[in-house]
């Protein structure tokens, strides 16, 4: 895909009168964007800006030994009998050299250095299109995109991939870490970027004042004939906008969230620098249990790290291993800075989002689940969901709500737009494919942030992944068929089936996402979930949905229950690890025939030995809709409440049921 960029001049730290000015030169093929006001900080805004571009050429994928230097150690070894030969060499240089220096410059230097630097760049322009076309993983290694700025209403905000895209950083400082503001487009433009421009960022000093400018002059003067006007014509590649979608995506899945001393951070990065690692597992284990501070160990080494911080407030314990951790290294550059730092977790090799924040300022650094599996191919997070469709007139909707309003939350975008929530998730993913919104993780909301001054058609965005079409083809298949279903906690789905030559099954929550699976082919044996689910579990979901247990009209049943019963339905439900009202469902089918025979409740329960005791502890049940019925008629007939009708379902079928090995049977 051929994007444009047009700057005039470079990027730089220039004198203004009193202080100076970190001038960002905008892409001029975009529309007007621009920024000026006066940093209050600028020693805070230097440190951070520098650890973006510590993300920015971060590249810790594997690179082929390179046996260079031990060739030319051999050749210097075979040339040592003509080292006195080269030492004359260079004396009679260095003779000649003092000669010329007594000469006067030619005249006509700068001109020829002007000639000389535009046939450099033409030539490097020029091997760029070839590298592009013939090797797309060298040409990314090469040209990194430039950063984006975007200048929001409450917000300045920079975006940015690594050149090995396995990393994410994104830097927002607030509004209110600037003064003297002289004015503000909003909007979103490229920058101009490069290595000069990060050693002007070392000459920022807090003695004197610095301005933010991202500068709006270049859409204004006449550019025709100007030697500092440049014209760049980038072929981006579409993985790189596939990036930003795998982004939007992440914030979907069901997260771990906890805080992290600075002091644990620190602890990290200072023993990574000190030693390497010589054999594996090469992760960090966080083990998380509610009510205690999280602990990171480092393996190989097993060094436990204890955070100072908050408890951790999840539900249960877990351990979770990451991979890829050299990469946090950009964030050693702000330690002095932080407060804190909040990490999200998505299960073991799955991406990570460590937050700083920094007062004014924070940054998000978004890792992979590991250096190889980088964000624009190997992630495939979308995958893990249910077909995200999206609606058209959704999805043009929430882009007019977003380009006005600039940043909505989730808990309030469908309430604002009128979007159905089951369209919602599909449609926002369309628009982050398309590069015009960003998920902030630091604040939970949505971003209107168009990366592109084009929509992006279909074919820009590249093919479907293999794994998703191949998916498609096996759930039309006929011999795709579901063997089995049970009902979790919280309305998860365990389903069993036959795709293809392979058996798998995977457990669905209500929004159709997979939580956890598992497949006997090569895909999955060789990534498990860390590089999305096979063929055969998009399958699986696929035909999932057609089933008779999702498909069932369910409703919810309140019944009271004696607590010695609650606790022995608990027991079972906890053991088997599926929901309290699918023991009960199955405990009615074991017992309908001896209730429904009975013309006093006390008939089929009292060899169980059931007494009438007043009701202490409330349930909500969900059951099909169907079995609600029979028990409510069943209580009408016996003249009893629906809870002693479940309890007795339940003293009948109980030693039943906790002599089965299954209740899919």
């Amino acid at each position: 895909m051929k994007v444009d960029f047009r700057y005039l001049g470079r990027s730089e730290v220039r004198e203004i009168a009193g202080g100076q000015a970190l001038s960002f030169a905008p892409n001029l093929a975009r529309s007007k964007v621009f920024f000026d006001a006066e940093i209050v900080h600028p020693l805070r805004f230097r440190e951070a800006i520098c650890a973006l571009h510590d993300v920015v050429v971060g590249d810790l994928k594997f690179k082929k030994k390179d046996k260079g230097a031990y060739e030319a150690w051999k050749r210097d070894q075979a040339q040592k009998q003509e080292q006195v030969r080269q030492t004359l060499l260079d004396q009679a240089r260095m003779r000649e050299l003092a000669a010329v220096v007594k000469e006067p410059l030619p005249k006509n230097l700068k001109g020829d250095f002007q000639r000389m630097h535009r046939l450099y760049w033409d030539a490097r322009n020029k091997w760029a299109l070839e590298l592009s076309r013939n090797d797309p993983e060298l040409f990314r290694h090469l040209v990194p995109c430039d950063p984006v700025v975007t200048v929001a209403p409450d917000m300045v905000f920079f975006e940015c991939f690594a050149k090995d895209e396995s990393s994410y950083g994104f830097l927002g400082v607030d509004r209110g870490a600037f003064r003297t503001e002289a004015g503000a487009g909003l909007g979103t433009t490229n920058v101009d970027y490069s290595l000069a421009l990060y050693e002007h960022f070392q000459t920022l000093r807090s003695y004197r004042p610095t301005r933010l400018l991202v500068d709006p002059s270049g859409f204004e003067v006449n550019i025709q004939g100007r030697t500092d006007y440049r014209e760049e014509k980038i072929d981006l590649p579409a993985s790189w906008l596939r990036g930003f979608g795998q982004l939007q995506a992440a914030m979907g899945l069901p997260s771990r969230r906890f805080e992290l001393s600075v002091d644990v951070v620190y602890s990290i990065l200072a023993f990574l620098k000190r030693h390497r690692e010589k054999a594996g597992p090469r992760s960090l284990r966080f083990q998380l249990q509610p009510g205690k501070p999280p602990t990171v160990v480092l393996e190989p080494w097993g060094i436990p790290i204890v955070s100072h911080g908050r408890a951790y407030e999840g539900e249960k314990a877990e351990e979770i291993k990451v991979w890829g951790r050299r990469r946090l290294a950009p964030l050693a550059r702000i330690l002095p800075l932080a407060e804190r730092f909040e990490v999200m977790l998505f299960g073991s090799g799955l991406p990570s989002v460590w937050t700083a924040r920094m007062g004014e300022m924070r940054m998000v650094l978004a890792l992979s689940g590991w250096t190889a599996n980088d964000w624009t191919r190997g992630s495939n997070l979308d995958q893990f969901f249910a077909d995200l469709q999206a609606d058209p007139a959704a999805v043009d909707k929430l882009a007019g709500h977003l380009e006005q309003v600039r940043m909505a939350r989730l808990t309030t975008l469908a309430e604002q737009t009128n979007v159905p929530r089951s369209v919602l998730m599909g449609s926002l993913h369309e628009l982050a494919r398309r590069g015009q919104l960003v998920y902030d993780f630091s604040v939970d909301a949505v971003r209107w942030r168009s990366i592109l001054p084009v929509a992006l058609s279909e074919s820009m965005l590249g093919p479907e992944p293999a794994e998703l079409v191949a998916g498609r083809r096996l759930a039309a298949d006929p011999s795709t068929t579901v063997e089995r279903e049970v009902m979790m906690a919280r309305g998860a789905r365990l389903v069993v089936a036959n795709v293809g030559q392979s058996a798998c099954e995977a457990v669905i929550d209500p929004d159709g996402s997979l939580t956890r699976a598992k497949c006997g082919c090569s895909f999955f044996y060789k990534n498990k979930l860390r590089a999305g689910p096979c063929r055969h579990l998009i399958a699986l979901r696929s035909v999932a949905r057609r089933s008779v247990v999702a498909t069932t009209d369910r409703s919810d049943l309140t019944v009271h229950l004696m607590s010695g019963t609650y606790a022995e339905l608990r027991a079972e439900a906890d053991k088997r690890t599926v929901a309290t009202g699918y023991v009960i469902e199955h405990a009615w089918r074991l017992a309908r025939e001896a209730i429904q025979r009975t013309a006093s409740l006390a008939d089929p329960t009292q060899a169980a030995g059931v007494y009438r005791t007043p009701a202490k502890i409330p349930q909500s049940l969900s059951l099909p809709r169907a079995l609600v019925e029979e028990i409510q008629r069943e209580a009408a007939r016996l003249d009893v409440s629906v809870s002693v009708v479940v309890e007795a379902a339940w003293s009948v079928a109980a030693d039943q049921i906790r002599k089965s090995s299954s209740l899919l049977n």
